[in-house]
């Protein structure tokens, strides 16, 4: 995929093309492709944007209040909604080089005509700062990956499986076993079932005693990645088995960790 990588400071604002295509030269021989593309990300994130302003909540001031895990959602749905990996441009590469794109348009907010739009950085979580350093990356993105994984969840559901934290999908999504949408629904479910008490604690986030490193090191266990008892995976149960084994194994860890009186 070429793609427009865009660069800027206080006197420079320039572009690159990158590629994972064979090239004579250089990847400038794909520039028009990658312009292309550049053209209809402008409308990618204008697009999440005015996702963002309408989800987010807002203080007395006006200002939107932002969430982190509200941020990837926005941008994984939009990546969705606009169909950009079915771009020309995109064919036959890998979805890193597009993230690498997104990130340094939004963080230096250049539309495809160089000209500036800086609302598109609130689209970022503050704690996403890692291709900074380390651009060529794939795990330097991770935050466009996980939102890219939930985009087919609606956002109240996913916000509900993992108390409205982009943490708690973080640790989900690091589990490779855990990966199926089909498991999220399940977890879903089975949290609904639950105490507001048992629930409120699972939402606090991975650390600490409870919260919700219970829910993905139970199912970590049941489902693991490799090893005795990975065969099988959530995905290749039906959905009512599924539902029994999620229910009984959140279950059996929610009675440790939260016993009844």
């Amino acid at each position: 995929m070429p793609v427009i990588v865009w660069n800027a400071d206080s006197e420079y604002v320039g572009s690159i093309v990158r590629t994972g295509r064979r090239f004579t030269l250089s990847a400038e021989e794909f520039r028009p492709e990658a312009e292309a593309l550049d053209r209809e990300l402008d409308d990618l994130l204008d697009m999440a944007f005015h996702a963002l302003t309408v989800i987010s909540r807002r203080a007395k001031s006006g200002k939107i209040h932002l969430d982190s895990f509200e941020q990837v959602w926005v941008l994984g749905r939009a990546v969705t909604v606009t169909e950009i990996l079915r771009h020309d441009a995109m064919q036959g590469e890998i979805r890193t080089m597009l993230w690498q794109a997104i990130m340094h348009k939004a963080w230096h907010g250049i539309r495809s005509n160089a000209s500036h739009d800086d609302r598109w950085q609130l689209l970022l979580p503050r704690q996403a700062t890692m291709w900074q350093n380390q651009p060529t990356k794939a795990a330097s993105y991770k935050n466009l990956e996980v939102g890219y994984w939930l985009r087919d969840q609606q956002l109240h559901d996913a916000g509900e499986v993992f108390g409205w934290k982009y943490s708690n999908a973080l640790a989900l999504y690091d589990r490779s076993s855990l990966r199926a949408p089909i498991l999220r629904q399940e977890v879903l479910h089975w949290l609904r079932r639950q105490h507001p008490r048992v629930r409120e604690e699972l939402a606090k986030g991975i650390r600490g005693p409870g919260r919700f490193g219970i829910v993905s090191k139970a199912l970590s266990a049941r489902f693991p990645a490799y090893g005795p008892g990975s065969a099988l995976l959530p995905q290749h149960y039906p959905e009512d088995e599924l539902r029994e084994i999620v229910c009984e194994t959140l279950d059996t860890a929610r009675d440790l960790h939260f016993p009844q009186k």
